[in-house]
């Protein structure tokens, strides 16, 4: 995977500031498109767009996530995070040396709290990226009886997604989920499932040739929400009424009391789903066990 120098001199060094150097004319473009019809943006909203764009690129270096020509469909629920992976996403294609298509879908579903409206489809128009909107029943395709959840609202998008994917040949799909999100269903899965297994960066299902990639995992959902109110788009982005159970509201709680001392923790937390060491885990039916001395 092939990045241009600009982005990996400033993902390698963190102290980099970036108004004493050329890259700061380069993140300027990357901040303010033209024709972009949101609020001009100030030098700390070009700081910040620096910052994600980093970690975004970040992730693009440690994970297999696009190879050359691949064709990318952006999953688009309207909410801030998924806003800003594409906005982020398109700002990267202009600079990353390995070329790739994007292309932008929302499904629109009938009922209300999770639609885009007309003011969002004007947002995605002044940054020149190709969209869609697929209406799907996701209401009416529950059986009788049966009650509106998130897993069952999440499984038909998904289902659409890799339908529209497979039929107009894109070979990766991009998700929104955010650090948070990923150590928030890692909690979950540990209380919940015995288990230690979590949102993977890159994922290749068994039954689909489509691979789903989160471009967001090393971006703190903080670091979204101070994002979009500085692009001006916060009060755009919509929100699931169905978007929060309360197991996740559980594990979120855990993960704040976790990183109370400092977000630092959080990443720590994340390098360690990459670090594990067997030999200190009691896996049943494993390895024999280390001794003490």
């Amino acid at each position: 995977m092939a990045i241009s120098a600009e982005i990996r001199s400033l993902w390698m060094n963190p102290s980099l500031k970036l108004e004493m150097s050329g890259i700061a004319d380069i993140y300027a473009n990357f901040c303010y498109p033209p024709g972009m019809i949101l609020k001009p943006l100030d030098r700390e909203a070009r700081q910040t767009a620096a910052r994600l764009s980093k970690k975004l690129a970040r992730a693009f270096l440690n994970f297999p996530m696009l190879k050359e020509n691949d064709r990318l469909l952006v999953a688009l629920s309207g909410g801030k995070d998924s806003l800003s992976m594409l906005y982020l996403l398109t700002r990267l294609q202009k600079s990353w040396e390995t070329p790739f298509y994007i292309k932008a879908l929302h499904i629109r579903s009938d009922f209300s709290g999770c639609s885009a409206d007309e003011r969002m489809e004007e947002i995605i128009d002044s940054w020149g990226v190709d969209y869609e909107i697929l209406d799907v029943p996701i209401r009416g395709r529950l059986k009788p009886g049966r009650s509106l959840n998130c897993y069952w609202c999440s499984t038909q998008r998904r289902m659409e997604l890799l339908r529209y994917a497979e039929a107009h040949d894109f070979g990766v799909i991009a998700l929104g989920h955010h650090q948070d999100d990923v150590l928030e269903t890692l909690l979950m899965n540990m209380a919940y499932k015995g288990e230690i297994s979590t949102m993977m960066p890159v994922m290749k299902y068994d039954r689909y040739p489509q691979r789903v990639i989160r471009p967001l995992c090393y971006i703190k959902e903080r670091e979204i929400v101070e994002f979009a109110e500085l692009m001006g788009f916060s009060t755009y982005a919509t929100s699931c009424p169905y978007g929060q159970t309360s197991k996740r509201l559980e594990a979120r709680k855990a993960l704040e009391l976790l990183a109370s001392r400092g977000e630092y923790v959080k990443d720590k937390m994340f390098e360690s789903m990459s670090r594990v060491n067997l030999d200190y885990l009691p896996v049943q039916d494993g390895p024999e066990v280390p001794s003490a001395g």
